[in-house]
């Protein structure tokens, strides 16, 4: 493999980890933004029961998240919508909450759309008249009034989440928002984002440097020969003269004939 081949190809493969960092990095700061919350949004939520309660949550293993991110929060704000009954709403033991509602009517929202936003309930009847739920002692957060507003930190458990009307009655209609919080999820984007941007620079530079080299030719590394050049090496001609060596008569000059003495 040739080294624009591996240029090309590794810039490409860092272009596009890069890009796909950045983006996760910039949807963490628009999902969360500087306040590190997720929000719902105000949702209109009724029942014609007397308890509108959320499905059982349970939540494990929360002591690594906050060891890593710090304390997770869930917000919770209610106000009355319609009947103009002060609301009540509280998170409580899935166990403690089922003990209290027996026999009530209620409605138990068994799954939830945000885009449109949308619960599915499922209804259970009842006839009995449950005491007010703020004498309730089990309740691990709870707010009421005309703006319920709460803030519990998530722990380990199995919960529900219950609004209701302060005096028990039915039925409910309130507007609410929840929000959670997880702290530094702003800055985790931002350096996600950044880092992606980083990377993907790095990318195109090793893309642009790996389509710019030449590639490498077949004979790059053989001698280079003119085309009027004899690639042999020359022989002596068998017709050229040899160079008569100092002192050696040549071979074309006859040697002088003896001479007799007298």
């Amino acid at each position: 493999m040739t080294k624009r081949v591996v240029l090309i190809v590794l810039g490409a493969v860092l272009l596009a980890l890069g890009g796909v960092t950045a983006i996760g990095g910039g949807a963490l700061m628009a999902l969360f933004g500087s306040s590190d919350t997720v929000s719902s949004g105000v949702q209109q939520v009724s029942t014609p029961t007397r308890a509108l309660v959320s499905e059982v949550a349970a939540i494990q293993d929360t002591t690594g998240v906050q060891t890593v991110f710090g304390n997770v929060r869930l917000h919770i704000t209610a106000t009355p919508a319609g009947t103009g009954h002060p609301i009540f709403i509280g998170i409580g033991p899935a166990a403690a909450v089922d003990r209290y509602l027996n026999g009530v009517s209620r409605d138990v929202a068994t799954d939830v759309t945000f885009s449109p936003f949308h619960l599915t309930l499922a209804h259970h009847p009842g006839v009995a008249r449950p005491a007010p739920p703020g004498s309730q002692p089990f309740w691990v957060a709870h707010a009421s009034g005309t703006r319920a507003t709460l803030s519990w930190t998530v722990t380990d458990g199995s919960y529900r989440i219950v609004a209701m009307n302060t005096d028990g009655t039915a039925p409910v209609s309130t507007n609410v928002q929840l929000g959670l919080t997880i702290p530094h999820m702003f800055a985790i984007g931002a350096g996600l984002l950044s880092g992606g941007i980083v990377v993907m620079l790095l990318g195109g530079l090793l893309l642009v440097l790996g389509v710019r080299a030449q590639p490498r030719s077949p004979g790059a590394d053989s001698p280079h020969w003119g085309p009027d050049q004899a690639r042999s090496t020359p022989h002596p001609s068998p017709h050229a003269g040899q160079v008569p060596r100092l002192g050696t008569p040549a071979h074309d000059t006859p040697a002088p004939a003896p001479t007799a003495d007298p």
